[in-house]
């Protein structure tokens, strides 16, 4: 079985991964997700987007065989996009923005297997 590289530097996402039995290798993209190229992009394009090219990035970088998975989240609220807050004062200015608020929660995905050269890529 190709091994399996998680494209993310997400603790959570790697936990997922281990506890459903997969043990993947962790290679961070490095992509820069504030790039302007994707300003225009609507938070569920946003999130595939990035979940691609994160997934390309790394399979570019490594040895094949192999099962790349790229990720990506963000929370839709008011009709933007709200990122990681970063800082405790921001999550505290988030916390009370959204009080009795909901939004939308986008994850984008994107597996691709170096061996049957297929790529799959949805939201959820």
């Amino acid at each position: 079985m190709p091994r399996i590289v998680l494209a993310s530097a997400s603790p959570s996402r790697r936990r997922l991964l281990e506890s459903s039995g997969i043990v993947p290798e962790v290679l961070v993209s490095g992509v820069d997700e504030e790039d302007s190229a994707y300003v225009s992009l609507s938070p569920s394009e946003l999130v595939l987007a990035l979940a691609i090219v994160k997934a390309h990035t790394v399979k570019n970088l490594i040895e094949f065989p192999a099962i790349v998975i790229g990720c990506d989240s963000t929370f839709e609220f008011e009709g933007e996009s709200l990122g990681k807050p970063l800082t405790r004062e921001r999550a505290i200015e988030r916390a009370k923005l959204l009080r009795g608020n909901s939004g939308v929660l986008y994850t984008g995905h994107c597996i691709i297997d170096t061996v049957r050269e297929v790529e799959i890529s949805d939201i959820a």
